[in-house]
């Protein structure tokens, strides 16, 4: 029974995340299409970068990683909650307010690369879009209270909200002003905020906990201590801003190279975050409650059966789709893409980009499913170490490819190679850290020979029939196209 209770909310998960990730590629589809990829893609996206960073290190890095753990411990969960709700809303306010008051110095920051025209340019969009920031962590809040009590859709399909309102802004915009545009996808972005913050709150409307907070506001019973908390957190900041300072490194790097650098880096890594999200993601939001009370109730051996069946299961989703990402990969940028302001040109760096991301997807998966086991073990502290060591090495790779390279065209590539090579090394620091003797006990050996001989034959079959397979489905897309 409870077998099917985790593969019920795994598929429940990824139900929700795929149709976020359907209305995401929608999403890019139109971004392509009204800005292209050159000067204003480039500015938006740097725009968009920057409260995804703070969201990544404060919600869902450390705030996710230190909060469910300490939430779990706690007595008294409204009171605590609560406590922490009052301290964090203030500090993000005030730190929205802040970068608001000064967006230049911070985009400068994000996009060392531009010249003073195009931080002029973005710097007001980074004010309008940083205030996403503030509704965000709202809901990260309110779906680690949904997660704790195995309720993954609400969460999953949250961030439907934010491709949705974008695509609706797209209705109220000019193919030929790209300009204006920017600042309806930016408003677009801060009322998918709203719209993802009321979505919780409908969802939690008869949460125990929920209640327990307003019993504790009604009593002024919330003055907890939250030592041990702030410690995981400030320790899961260094591993959160560690992996995100890896994906920020690539934007600033790409402000330097040739136009389109960063669009191309980004919707390559959209790609890529689809079978990640879908799989890696889903699967771990899933675990983590999961394994965090086998090992409070001093069940180690039923944690590993249960890593053992994760891990697996993940190693073969993970590998299959990188395999046909990697053979299709000028298709699929293609078809997604190549239309309007995104040209043949940009569909072939972006097909390239895509692949050398696509390198690092089953090693930065299994990853996050290891890393559990430190988060659940309150070793943040040597996550973070792990993390800044992967930081380091991506730094070195990429910024001295940009220097050693004389193709402009390579070094795009090598700034996105970079992000896999740090991948390996992160799963190989958590391999390290959970035991390789443990790790290994986590496959059979005959069915991991059976399972490679399969992914070869999968590989073999899909590079012999890529042109026959790809001619049948462009005969049904012509046939629906006249019929409709």
């Amino acid at each position: 029974m409870k077998k099917n209770i985790i593969f019920k909310n795994f598929i429940i998960n990824s139900l929700g995340i795929l149709c976020s990730r359907i209305l995401g590629l929608a999403r890019d589809v139109i971004l392509a299409l009204f800005l292209g990829a050159g000067l204003y893609s480039d500015v938006f996206f740097v725009a968009l970068k920057m409260p995804a960073f703070f969201r990544r290190i404060f919600a869902e890095g450390a705030f996710g990683q230190s909060f469910l753990p300490n939430f779990t411990a706690a007595r008294k969960k409204g009171a605590f909650t609560l406590t922490v709700l009052f301290h964090f809303c203030a500090i993000v306010f005030l730190f929205c307010l802040l970068v608001s008051i000064f967006a230049e110095f911070f985009t400068k920051i994000f996009a060392f690369g531009f010249n003073k025209e195009t931080i002029a340019l973005a710097s007001p969009l980074v004010a309008i879009n940083f205030w996403y920031l503030f509704f965000i962590f709202l809901v990260t809040l309110l779906s680690a209270l949904l997660n704790y009590e195995h309720k993954f859709f609400v969460s999953s399909f949250s961030s439907s909200f934010f491709n949705l309102c974008i695509v609706i802004a797209a209705f109220f915009v000019e193919k030929n002003d790209a300009y204006n545009n920017l600042y309806y996808f930016s408003y677009a972005i801060v009322l998918s905020g709203v719209a993802q913050l009321i979505w919780h709150l409908l969802a939690l409307k008869n949460n125990k906990v929920i209640k327990a907070m307003c019993l504790s506001v009604k009593f002024k019973r919330y003055k907890i201590k939250l030592n041990r908390f702030y410690s995981n957190f400030f320790q899961g900041i260094l591993g959160s801003s560690a992996t995100q300072l890896s994906s920020l490194l690539d934007t600033t790097i790409a402000s330097f190279l040739i136009t389109g650098s960063i669009s191309y880096l980004y919707y390559a890594n959209r790609v890529f975050q689809l079978p990640l999200a879908l799989f890696a993601i889903a699967l771990t939001q899933v675990s983590f409650p999961k394994i965090l009370k086998h090992l409070k109730n001093d069940e180690e051996d039923k944690a590993l059966l249960f890593m053992k069946k994760a891990v697996g299961s993940l190693s073969i989703l993970l590998i299959l789709a990188t395999i046909i990402s990697i053979v299709f990969a000028q298709e699929i940028t293609k078809l997604l893409f190549e239309r309007g302001e995104f040209d043949a040109n940009d569909t072939r760096l972006t097909a390239y980009v895509l692949i050398s991301y696509m390198i690092g997807l089953l090693p930065f998966g299994l990853q996050k499913i290891l890393s559990l086991w430190l988060y659940a073990k309150f070793k943040q502290k040597i996550a973070a170490i792990i993390a800044f060591k992967s930081l380091l090495l991506a730094t070195i790779f990429a910024i001295s490819c940009v220097f050693l390279i004389q193709d402009d065209e390579l070094k795009v590539l090598a700034v996105s190679l970079s992000s896999s090579i740090s991948a390996i090394y992160l799963l190989f620091a958590n391999i390290k850290e959970f035991g390789f003797k443990k790790f290994f006990t986590l496959f059979s050996f005959s069915k991991t020979f059976f399972a490679i001989i399969c992914i070869l034959i999968f590989t073999l079959f899909l590079l012999e029939f890529k042109v026959v397979f790809l001619e049948f489905l462009f005969d049904i897309f012509r046939f629906f196209k006249g019929f409709f």
